[in-house]
């Protein structure tokens, strides 16, 4: 019963949307979350590195950076209504939207 309490305590409940990286593409590329939603990109290619990173919008620096990797997860949580586009610095074609509602 205490690791079913303590697992619920993580305080890191699932995303609001999940994107995969794998075949060297975003599935799905765009997504739509809510305010103070998080998106969860999964680094399943085989060990390919990628590179999730948003593109600076009006003067501003990018809103989120994985850094480069090629195995695990990265999660970022969105506190701001708007449209985000973001890359794969590795594979520059690989590009995608969040866009949050």
């Amino acid at each position: 019963m205490a690791a079913v309490l303590l697992a619920g305590c993580s305080g890191e409940g699932p995303p609001d949307a999940v994107i995969e990286i794998s075949n060297v593409q975003f599935g799905p590329a765009d997504v739509t979350v809510p305010v103070g939603g998080t998106v969860e990109w999964r680094f399943d290619d085989g060990g390919v590195l990628h590179h999730v990173a948003a593109e600076p919008r009006l003067g501003v620096e990018g809103e989120f950076d994985s850094g480069i990797a090629g195995v695990g997860t990265f999660r970022h949580t969105f506190d701001r209504a708007g449209t985000y586009v973001y890359t794969c610095s590795v594979h520059r074609y690989m590009t995608g939207t969040v866009t949050v509602e």
